[in-house]
């Protein structure tokens, strides 16, 4: 069956109409869809980051690992320790495995406990994120296995985004309990947080960012990398004097503030 049309009508008005729906509808679309981000935002945010009650790296999990964090998240915490040292004599490198057991053996204690945040990108580059978190969960471990102190670390996947790093850096400074913050992985990351750690007061210590700009950036940011100038010169010294090379191109990533300050630190060296 079709539909009829009034006579007429020439067929120019029928498709300027469609036209205008269709522009209409995909206004309608974007509206929606700004304000249910809107919406999730804080949401989604909270699902980023966990204690020991969520699973972050989903990759290659135990049942015992899975075991662990429900019962974390039920607050049982000696099933939970049971479940995550069981889930570690099966993994022994699993770094989110032994930070929340450390977490909850520091629950099942008594007394309050200093706590800490470290912002990993599990979500865009698992390796980095797993290395980063082998040595925070290195240290926690040293420092809760020595007396009088428990030490919790809380994981959060920042995904080595700007925005999700601000709004990671927003919901830590709203947290009393936190006092500190490892993080974040790449220079844009940290840049994008810096402001509002350093605006609330919240320390934050990058130990892979090499921005020039996080150097001096406040008293409340700090970076565990040495400039790139102490990259940079061996590596201009051995182009010049052992390589004999006079001319030489250099491959970088122009959107990349830690990219940016090392071309500049090798050109400046060699005078390129």
């Amino acid at each position: 069956m079709r539909l009829k049309t009034k006579q007429g009508l020439p067929p120019i008005v029928f498709i300027v109409l469609g036209i205008a729906l269709l522009l209409g509808m995909s206004k309608l679309v974007a509206y929606l869809l700004d304000h249910k981000t809107a919406s999730v935002s804080t949401n989604s945010i909270q699902e980023r980051m966990s204690w020991g009650e969520k699973l972050l790296i989903l990759a290659d999990a135990t049942p015992e690992k899975e075991a662990g964090i429900s019962a974390f998240a039920d607050k049982d915490y000696p099933t939970a320790i049971a479940k995550f040292k069981a889930a570690l004599i099966k993994q022994q490198n699993d770094p989110e495995t032994l930070i929340y057991l450390n977490n909850a053996i520091a629950r099942s204690a008594t007394y309050n406990t200093p706590k800490i945040a470290v912002s990993v990108p599990i979500g865009s580059s698992l390796n980095v994120a797993q290395e980063l978190l082998r040595g925070v969960a290195q240290a926690q471990h040293e420092i809760n296995s020595s007396k009088g102190m428990r030490l919790q670390v809380e994981i959060i996947n920042d995904e080595n985004n700007p925005g999700i790093a601000e709004q990671v850096a927003t919901a830590l400074v709203q947290d009393p309990q936190v006092l500190a913050v490892v993080g974040h992985n790449a220079s844009e990351a940290s840049l994008a947080a810096a402001p509002i750690y350093q605006s609330g007061q919240l320390v934050m210590i990058t130990p892979t960012s090499s921005a020039k700009e996080l150097a001096g950036f406040g008293s409340y940011i700090f970076r565990a990398l040495p400039s790139t100038r102490f990259l940079a010169e061996p590596l201009a010294k051995y182009v010049l004097k052992v390589a004999k090379k006079s001319r030489v191109a250099t491959c970088y990533n122009s959107q990349a503030p830690d990219n940016i300050t090392f071309r500049e630190s090798i050109n400046k060296r060699s005078n390129l």
